[in-house]
């Protein structure tokens, strides 16, 4: 039997486990925020969740999030982060919650709403990148 390829070669998606995501993402959630940041999004549930993101020519050079301590939402954003890294932010925008579930098997049904949260505060943050562009441009006045 051959080990699961986690490299995006082969045009295979990289196989993720919630366990080994939420250990780099309970990191990641911890770092300084960078200055391009979305709002804050919660859900019904109580759950938060907050990206920043550093940009590098219109693609997305780093993610970091702050979320609440669930640990499916922790893996959704750290899913989002390696998946999405070095993306034009316009196709990132278009990445659905249905593909980041995909992305992420195994996780019960119960918790598969917080993909929506999660991709919902990687959007603000694009939202807010968009807006800082537009203001730098001198299209705010």
């Amino acid at each position: 039997m051959t080990a699961a390829c986690r490299e995006a070669c082969c045009s295979a998606t990289p196989r993720f486990t919630v366990a080994e995501l939420f250990e780099r993402g309970f990191r990641r959630n911890r770092a300084t925020p960078f200055n391009i940041e979305g709002g804050a999004i919660n859900d019904a549930e109580g759950n938060t969740a907050r990206f920043s993101l550093a940009l590098n020519q219109s693609k997305l050079s780093e993610l970091r999030f702050r979320v609440s301590s669930c640990t499916t939402l922790i893996a959704y954003c750290e899913a989002l982060a390696e998946l999405l890294h070095g993306r034009d932010a316009g196709l990132a925008a278009q990445f659905t919650p249905r593909e980041l579930v995909a992305a992420l098997p195994g996780v019960p049904a119960l918790k598969q709403s917080r993909a929506v949260l999660a991709v919902a505060a990687l959007r603000a943050a694009l939202v807010a990148a968009q807006t800082n562009s537009t203001a730098h441009q001198g299209g705010v006045t």
